[in-house]
């Protein structure tokens, strides 16, 4: 009985796990975004505005600049990257998952990156 009640608490929490990490596929940190994934092939999407893409934070070189208020019109300017992983940034990560939303609803594969442009900075310092 003691055999049994040890493996279902091992399914159960396996089983959590494997759905918690399915329900966070849309995010990644900055720090994973900088160290695992970014390289020449990745395509970021900056949702900020122009003020703030050229500003004091900078911007990751080679990303897509598309304000977030532009970016339901201008969607189909990423027709052409629509079955790639879409990895969308802001400042600080909450207009990026609107636009991770926005880009999801019309079937993009988009990811979040959580901290955005304000984590960027001191990890890009170190």
């Amino acid at each position: 009985m003691m055999i049994k009640s040890r493996l279902l608490s091992i399914f159960i929490v396996t089983f959590l796990l494997v759905m918690c990490s399915k329900i966070n596929s849309d995010v990644v940190s900055m720090e994973e975004f900088q160290s695992k994934i970014l390289d020449e092939n990745t395509f970021v999407l900056d949702v900020r505005t122009e003020a703030e893409f050229y500003g004091p934070l900078g911007h990751i070189e080679g990303a897509m600049l598309i304000p977030i208020d532009e970016l339901s019109s201008r969607i189909s300017e990423l027709d052409d990257v629509k079955n790639e992983n879409i990895y969308v940034v802001c400042r600080s990560g909450n207009r990026s998952n609107v636009g991770k939303n926005l880009l999801r609803e019309n079937s993009f594969h988009a990811i979040n990156v959580d901290g955005g442009m304000l984590a960027w900075k001191p990890l890009d310092n170190e």
